[in-house]
């Protein structure tokens, strides 16, 4: 997430959520197809790099967006209250379609939900004028520093569990 942070910063946030969104839809219906359990888990982490792709752009959009002030307070607490929510009712319905389908029908539902989340986006998501270079800042971005603490982090974690 520390990595798509800054590449939203370089390359600008609606791009990387529209990006993201479609790699989610794409994943999503991948992983409903899965032929077995390691091209599952496989699948399944790759849905969770999505997230961290998304996450950065519309954290900071919403930012960039909003004054400070009580409305972007407004902005970021029905923000944070929208992701329990959302795993409930995403809990609550992957249940249901399990029950009435199989474990695939809600890969296959997700798959259709950001595809249709992404289409709207195109048209709903404001555009941030980025500053500054983008071929100075990508020639600065620190890369070897990146790749670190991705590894270290997952070190830390495989030590861990």
């Amino acid at each position: 997430m520390l990595m798509f942070g800054k590449t939203a910063d370089l390359f600008g946030c609606k791009p990387q959520l529209l990006v993201g969104m479609i790699w989610l839809a794409a994943w999503s219906l991948g992983t409903a197809f899965a032929p077995a359990a390691i091209p599952l888990n496989f699948f399944c982490g790759m849905l969770g790099i999505g997230t961290a792709l998304i996450s950065p752009p519309a954290i900071g959009t919403m930012f960039a967006t909003y004054p400070e002030g009580r409305r972007r307070n407004l902005a970021t607490g029905a923000l944070g209250s929208a992701n329990p929510i959302g795993f409930i009712f995403g809990s609550m319905s992957s249940g249901v379609m399990t029950k009435y389908f199989n474990w695939r029908a809600s890969f296959i539902f997700l798959a259709i939900f950001f595809f249709v989340a992404t289409l709207l986006a195109i048209w709903t998501m404001p555009s941030i004028p980025r500053r500054g270079n983008v071929k100075d800042d990508v020639r600065r971005f620190d890369y070897l520093g990146t790749l670190l603490t991705i590894f270290g982090i997952g070190l830390i974690s495989f030590a861990l569990t």
